[in-house]
């Protein structure tokens, strides 16, 4: 008969203190607080009547006794993490949940997943689209696309695209614009979401190329890129458009570049899942598809 077992929680605090030799890093992996843990370890200690941790002033240091647990503990944890994938896959194999910021899911990643749909028809498509950032196994994502300045070591990344800046109008706009002190004439379009230094703001972009008498901090705002696109196809003004949003609305001819200046961004797109996150089929058919994409 299996003996009483101690309580899970202060098994994880005393696994995730361990490793990190810190209580407080330990809380930020199980979103908790450096006293939730610590006093997840004195229950812990308590249980099996062993000091499992020196306290210092410099931080933590196992005990000889706490040393002889922690591998045992690892293993287990590791098993039931093991045996929980195998088992959600085993219902889940069909549905990939992925994640992405909303304007590059909306004008990049959603109008190809037709074309994901014919690559591997027996797998069903979650698009969860956040401007905050995802935790793959907290939020019970499989992969992503993440856009930043990378690599990201926590995870399985790969670079997979970057992008350039230019503005960007409807055609009708463009006839007014023959030469870079004629942005004076128009109506900018802002992205609300962009820094100051950022290569999207047109403060940045103006001082880049050298042009004055036009101020860029005037203009409507959107933190949405979804939005400035559309304001930007129904004629509102001219946008900084980034090369990887704005390239369907270019290739349609709904969108012009009314000059030849290609600003470089300073963030790509990174393709992401879980370290073990490849193992599982529907991810390598996600991550093989979306290169290809991207490639093209």
């Amino acid at each position: 008969m299996r003996r009483r077992l101690p309580p899970l929680n202060a098994v994880r605090a005393f696994e995730a203190a361990a490793r990190h030799e810190s209580f407080a890093l330990a809380a930020d992996e199980l979103a908790v607080t450096a006293s939730a843990v610590s006093q997840q370890v004195k229950a812990l200690e308590q249980f099996v009547g062993q000091t499992l941790f020196h306290r210092q002033a410099r931080g933590l240091r196992l005990s000889a006794a706490g040393r002889r647990y922690l591998p045992a503990l690892t293993d287990a944890l590791d098993a039931v993490a093991e045996a929980t994938r195998a088992a959600s896959s085993g219902l889940d194999d069909r549905t990939l949940t992925i994640t992405a910021l909303g304007s590059f899911g909306a004008l990049w990643l959603a109008p190809r997943l037709a074309e994901f749909e014919a690559y591997a028809p027996d797998i069903d498509i979650r698009l969860s689209t956040s401007d905050r950032l995802t935790d793959l196994a907290a939020d019970g994502v499989d992969a992503g696309v993440r856009y930043g300045p990378g690599p990201y070591p926590d995870l399985h990344a790969e670079w997979l695209m970057g992008e350039t800046v230019t503005p960007v109008c409807a055609p009708a706009l463009a006839e007014r614009l023959t030469r870079l002190e004629d942005l004076a004439n128009v109506t900018l379009l802002q992205d609300a979401s962009a820094g100051a230094r950022s290569s999207y703001s047109w403060p940045t972009w103006l001082r880049r190329y050298g042009v004055t008498g036009v101020d860029g901090t005037r203009g409507p705002g959107f933190t949405n890129s979804a939005f400035l696109v559309q304001a930007a196809i129904a004629e509102r003004g001219v946008m900084l458009g980034r090369s990887v949003l704005v390239g369907d609305a270019l290739a349609s001819g709904a969108l012009v570049k009314p000059f030849d200046t290609e600003l470089e961004a300073e963030a790509s797109y990174w393709f992401i899942t879980l370290p073990d996150g490849l193992a599982q089929r529907k991810i390598r058919l996600f991550r093989d598809w979306l290169f290809e994409a991207a490639g093209r």
